[in-house]
């Protein structure tokens, strides 16, 4: 009887967890666009091509260097996706320039802005 009693609890718990919202585990780049746009506490997120990423070391390596920019809140690099998506604090006026650099000086190829979303407050 015992058995079963823990058994139903099992069945409670993950029914339970099962039915929370998968955008509070964003796992994916496109998850995290989505929470960006929702997010109204940023203004502005901007997406890059990265070139020569081939492994995680690497895409952690972009995000260090990237959010050493005054101005920039976090940056999540994927070299599965071979881009950096940047998300800029509400204040901030970072130059494509400057943040061409600092891929550079991460010592991979930027590509061309993707795209820059701006939430509307």
């Amino acid at each position: 009887m015992k058995y079963l009693e823990n058994s139903f609890l099992l069945i409670a718990i993950i029914g339970l967890f099962s039915s929370v919202p998968t955008a509070v585990f964003a796992e994916t780049i496109e998850d995290n666009i989505i929470i960006a746009q929702n997010d109204t506490t940023q203004n502005k997120v901007v997406v890059y091509e990265v070139f020569g990423m081939d492994c995680p070391g690497c895409q952690s390596g972009l995000e260090k260097q990237v959010k050493k920019i005054e101005g920039v809140a976090d940056a999540k690099a994927s070299f599965i996706a071979k881009e950096v998506i940047i998300e800029l604090k509400p204040d901030a006026t970072v130059s494509d320039e400057e943040i061409e650099s600092r891929i550079k000086k991460a010592n991979f190829t930027p590509g061309k802005k993707v795209e820059a979303i701006k939430n509307e407050e």
